[in-house]
């Protein structure tokens, strides 16, 4: 019979009773060598039927006055790809200083940005990532 995966907090406390010491604890998120009891080899392979995903970014700093950003104002050395035309992926998420935005709050088309009311701050990185799910 398998064993049955225990999450962290439960994990910690059957070492505690176990009268582990804090050498012999293994608490890493992802399974280290040595654990076996913990992290149980699994034994089905993961299935062969798993998405493949591609992803795309494009990378700009705000002036805190441009309504429109294009291609030419992608920041090449964070290796800025061009603004992919929207019908070609299939997800888009637009990130102002590392927050995610609503989509009421541009709108992308092939090579252009629009923000539609609000404007970043003068600095702030613009982040326009796109997600391409492929069979």
């Amino acid at each position: 019979m398998p064993k049955k995966l225990i999450g962290y907090h439960s994990m910690y406390q059957q070492q505690k009773k176990s009268g582990l010491n804090n050498k012999n604890i293994c608490l890493s998120p992802s399974p280290p060598r040595g654990c076996p009891n913990i992290y149980p080899v699994r034994e089905n392979p993961v299935p062969a039927n798993i998405l493949k995903v591609k992803t795309f970014q494009y990378t700009a700093i705000s002036d805190g006055i441009k309504r429109i950003y294009t291609n030419q104002d992608g920041v090449l050395k964070y290796g800025s790809s061009r603004i992919l035309d929207p019908n070609s992926v299939s997800y888009i998420n637009l990130f102002i200083n590392g927050i995610l935005q609503p989509n009421i709050n541009y709108t992308v088309e092939q090579g252009k940005l629009t923000f539609s009311n609000d404007l970043p701050l003068s600095g702030a990185p613009i982040i326009l990532q796109f997600v391409i799910i492929y069979g």
